[in-house]
């Protein structure tokens, strides 16, 4: 899979594409240069993540099961390659901090949850949460699908290690109410509302009318969190 780094140390923050994008999505728009200072100084080190979106929740041929299949083959990538390597297995490196904007909040999200040993901070923004948003599974969700939904799998009991991780990770989650943002507002909202009732803390922050679902807002929000996260 392909990946770019910006930076030579610092922090690992892992950064997921919108949807049907790639590695190179956070340069092009802008993301990268708002974080310059960070990545600079040390303090972060960016590596942003190539997508597959196209074979799994975009296939055009619809088979949803084939999808989640190939999905699940990506997360594994991730979760059992590449954010190891990445963070490093020396005792006292530090963790990564899982982040992306729009599908790309869903994909850091996922996996953080999932596998929350991997990460101790995630800035998600304009995410959805449910594989539904994307499948249309007219509420007969399959097995895998609901493996892969946040907002179902949140909702059953918790294993105590996987809530103690939880309880000591920093979790932002961001929506705004403009243009473009109505299904991420709800996801976002109800997410929230999962967390808070399994005990969970999560700094989740609806933005004002006039926060669109587009790159100049999640530059704003990146660039109001990140240092939050860090210093927490």
């Amino acid at each position: 899979m392909n990946y770019r780094v910006y930076g030579e140390s610092g922090k690992p923050v892992i950064a997921f594409p919108t949807s049907q994008a790639h590695e190179n999505l956070w340069e092009d728009f802008g993301m990268v240069d708002v974080l310059g200072e960070y990545i600079e100084n040390g303090d972060i080190q960016l590596f942003a993540l190539d997508s597959i979106d196209d074979d799994t929740f975009f296939r055009e041929d619809g088979k949803r099961g084939a999808a989640l299949k190939q999905y699940e083959k990506y997360l594994s990538f991730v979760a059992n390659e590449f954010i190891p390597t990445v963070s490093g297995p020396q005792v006292g490196a530090p963790k990564a901090l899982l982040t992306g904007c729009s599908m790309g909040a869903y994909h850091a999200a996922n996996i953080y949850f999932r596998w929350p040993h991997l990460a101790d901070s995630l800035i998600a923004l304009s995410g959805v949460y449910s594989t539904n948003c994307f499948l249309d599974f007219d509420n007969h969700m399959s097995a895998k699908a609901r493996e892969n939904s946040p907002l179902e799998y949140l909702q059953k009991p918790i294993a105590p290690k996987k809530r103690d991780l939880y309880t000591s990770s920093r979790l932002v989650f961001c929506a705004g109410q403009g243009s473009g943002e109505e299904p991420m507002l709800a996801d976002t909202v109800a997410l929230g509302e999962v967390l808070g009732n399994q005990g969970i803390n999560a700094w989740v922050d609806v933005w004002g009318n006039d926060a669109t679902h587009d790159w100049p807002w999640w530059q704003q929000q990146i660039q109001y969190f990140l240092p939050e996260v860090l210093a927490a």
